[in-house]
């Protein structure tokens, strides 16, 4: 048998079907999480996207009760600090916050 002969053979066994099946479980597996990868990138998109949309709202609250707050009368010396309307959008801001952010809801 020759050089090339030996190598020709080699190569045809190296490039030969393999004798055993294909494992399907690991290539179901595979597939799993491949999908579970996905649908995780899906949701971590759509959460950035949804907590970059309620940081915009909020700043945009916050703008507008700060122009309030300082387009109110100035207060007279010696007098307590007035609690107008600025002040309670700003109590509603934050009981929304809570509602909204829910600390206890990590499971979702």
């Amino acid at each position: 048998m020759t050089d090339e002969e030996r190598i020709d053979a080699r190569l045809a066994a190296l490039l030969a079907a393999p004798a055993a099946a294909p494992d399907e479980a690991f290539v179901a597996r595979i597939e799993r999480a491949v999908r579970a990868e996905q649908q995780f990138a899906a949701a971590r998109s759509h959460a950035w996207r949804r907590f970059a949309a309620e940081c915009a709202a909020s700043a945009a609250v916050i703008s507008a009760f700060y122009l309030l707050w300082r387009l109110a009368p100035a207060a007279q010396p010696f007098e307590p600090p007035p609690i107008g309307p600025a002040a309670a959008a700003l109590l509603i801001l934050f009981l929304w916050f809570g509602v909204v952010l829910r600390p206890a809801a990590t499971g979702r």
